[in-house]
């Protein structure tokens, strides 16, 4: 068995040479200092799987903050591809490459409120481009983003797909989605600091408590509860 692309061509990229990096409920990631190779494990569903169609979409989306994805492969041997190129047997997404990111574990909360407000006012523009594609997203959170020192990048687009529903319907399940992340972002900050709980409770039930419709604009929403402060805990612990 051995990984081939839509074209027959094999993966070039040598996976005994390249490190562990991390594994979850439907893969094993692997990489080296520039590609990530993800692996899904032999039992994962369809829908935990990057599909051909919303791959070739992902792919052509050109944003610093969204994973720059590289090919698509599928595990077969020499008969399975014989028959794919027959065209009898379809392409079934066993492994993706892309690129690698280092993340910094930016403490958001510590930053500056440009940096989270810069970053969002980016991300929202982003998630615009994918309700304009008809996209939805989905698990997107702390977990599956970089946050480095230049910026916050969206890594595991493994469950976003492709809808039928209205384009303002879309768009209310992507911001919803996003100020998920935002959310996601600033609890996975808090750490082990005094107040802990009622600092939890001011992200939750004030900071990111958003009304969403399909024109929401999520990052002015946020930015005006933190207009007089430095950095976002100044806001949460006052």
């Amino acid at each position: 068995m051995a990984y081939y692309n839509r074209n027959g061509e094999t993966l070039k990229i040598k996976r005994k040479k390249m490190q562990y990096l991390s594994s979850g409920e439907c893969a094993s990631v692997c990489h080296n200092n520039e590609i990530i190779l993800k692996e899904y494990f032999s039992d994962t569903l369809i829908n935990c799987r990057l599909g051909t169609k919303i791959f070739d979409i992902l792919k052509d989306i050109d944003n610093n903050h969204f994973i720059k994805l590289f090919e698509i492969y599928s595990d077969m041997d020499l008969s399975e591809i014989i028959q794919y190129k027959a065209n009898v047997r379809k392409f079934f997404v066993d492994a993706y490459t892309a690129e690698y990111y280092s993340d910094d574990s930016v403490n958001v909360l510590y930053e500056s409120i440009d940096y989270i407000l810069d970053n969002f006012n980016e991300l929202e523009k982003l998630f615009d481009i994918f309700t304009d594609n008809l996209i939805i997203t989905d698990d997107v959170k702390r977990k599956n983003s970089i946050l480095s020192h230049s910026g916050i990048i969206i890594i595991d687009p493994d469950t976003f797909y492709t809808s039928s529903f209205p384009k303002q319907d879309i768009a209310v399940i992507n911001k919803k989605e996003l100020l998920t992340l935002f959310r996601s972002v600033c609890t996975s900050s808090i750490g082990k600091i005094e107040n802990h709980d009622d600092i939890l409770k001011k992200i939750v039930l004030d900071l990111t408590n958003i009304d969403i419709g399909s024109k929401t604009d999520i990052t002015y929403e946020i930015s005006k509860k933190l207009t007089y402060v430095k950095k976002p805990i100044d806001y949460l612990t006052k």
